[in-house]
């Protein structure tokens, strides 16, 4: 399914390897919410939103362009899925801190960015790695930050 182009709305199929596989969720921007759902079995879209979301970052185009995570359907998110979330900023070269929310980005501390996603877009098989580990209760070395 080469070329699938965004829905915010879509579900799709994300592969994690020995038959398993995960569901993601389309949101605004490069946004997707990655459900806390592993399965071998094909679920159709509106059983998968069900689920609770495990965790939500923004995810390189390629996982769907390329066709890597194909859409099996399509379910609006409710508005509170919608809403964007604040992400954290570190400069790496002076170390401060910021906050982004919906394209706003203000100084932060950093015990106010403890619990927040780093602001990066994630490589598709770097999602993949880090729902293997949610699923196996490992940590991921793609989350760990170095502060």
């Amino acid at each position: 399914m080469a070329g699938q182009r965004r829905v915010v709305g879509g579900v799709l199929k994300v592969p994690l390897g020995d038959g398993w596989h995960a569901y993601a969720w389309t949101l605004p921007e490069v946004d997707f919410a990655l459900f806390d759902l592993r399965t071998d079995a094909e679920m159709p879209a509106v059983e998968v939103v069900t689920h609770p979301v495990a965790f939500r970052v923004m995810v390189d185009g390629s996982a769907y362009l390329d066709g890597l995570w194909p859409r099996i359907g399509k379910v609006a998110p409710p508005p509170e899925v919608l809403a964007p979330v604040p992400t954290f900023i570190q400069d790496q070269f002076t170390g401060q801190f910021s906050i982004y929310l919906a394209g706003d980005i203000r100084p932060a501390t950093r015990a106010e960015c403890i619990g927040l996603e780093c602001c990066a877009v994630w490589a598709p098989e770097h999602v993949e790695d880090r729902l293997r580990d949610h699923f196996a209760g490992r940590k991921c070395k793609w989350v760990d930050s170095p502060w």
